[in-house]
């Protein structure tokens, strides 16, 4: 061990006893040193755990923020990071997740929508069967919650008699998140789509149909016209 120097010999800390000799007062002078430092390391990790329950709140501020806007249709399982990064760089929670790295923000955005498309990947098979069961000429006029609502009461019921199946449309109907992110509403718009697609292609194909028989007709017009 390093002897004391002049000041420290004279500092009135470790002058415990005239009588204490250098080697005793080194140990005093250690003891306190080791103090010190456990002092600050524990100062060190107060200061830590605080920021990181500050950095957590904050993140746990901006996910809320993600499902506030997947719940009015922002934000879907299949939106981009780009296409929604400048809507969301203007929000008041983005700022506190981006000070914690470049990538936090779209980081998590990708996470959220990544467990959202596998969660409804998985949820759709079970979604599908009990839809071919139903055999029920749903009426999808619209996209509003009740409408959505009475949907999932009418696969509740198709269900009803095979528990497994049951359970499932059960669990998805009482998820705690906001009626739009559950799988049965992302279902429901998904059939809707399909439906009002196929009457587009149906309605398209009618169209060429009348301009082909259209472009017969008159070409037996001309035909009739110049004999």
């Amino acid at each position: 061990m390093t002897s004391l120097d002049e000041d420290e010999k004279n500092d009135v800390r470790f002058a415990i006893s005239p009588n204490l000799v250098e080697k005793d007062r080194q140990v005093y002078f250690s003891d306190y040193v080791i103090e010190l430092q456990n002092e600050e390391d524990e100062k060190r990790r107060r200061i830590r755990d605080a920021r990181r329950r500050a950095e957590k709140e904050q993140r746990d501020a901006f996910h809320d923020r993600l499902s506030e806007l997947a719940k009015v249709g922002a934000i879907t399982p299949d939106t981009r990071w780009r296409s929604m990064e400048d809507k969301l760089s203007s929000e008041p929670t983005y700022e506190p997740v981006n000070a914690q790295g470049r990538d936090v923000a779209c980081d998590m955005f990708e996470d959220f929508v990544y467990d959202w498309k596998e969660e409804y990947r998985r949820d759709k098979v079970i979604l599908g069967r009990v839809w071919e069961m139903s055999k029920k000429d749903f009426v999808f006029d619209n996209e509003d919650a009740n409408v959505v609502d009475d949907f999932g009461k009418m696969l509740l019921e198709s269900s009803a008699d095979h528990q497994d199946l049951y359970g499932e449309i059960r669990r998805m109907s009482t998820r705690e998140n906001p009626l739009y992110l559950s799988s049965i509403a992302l279902f429901f718009k998904d059939l809707k789509e399909d439906k009002e697609s196929g009457k587009k292609n149906a309605d398209d194909e009618s169209s060429e149909d009348e301009g082909e028989i259209k472009e017969d007709d008159e070409e037996g017009e001309g035909e009739e016209k110049e004999d």
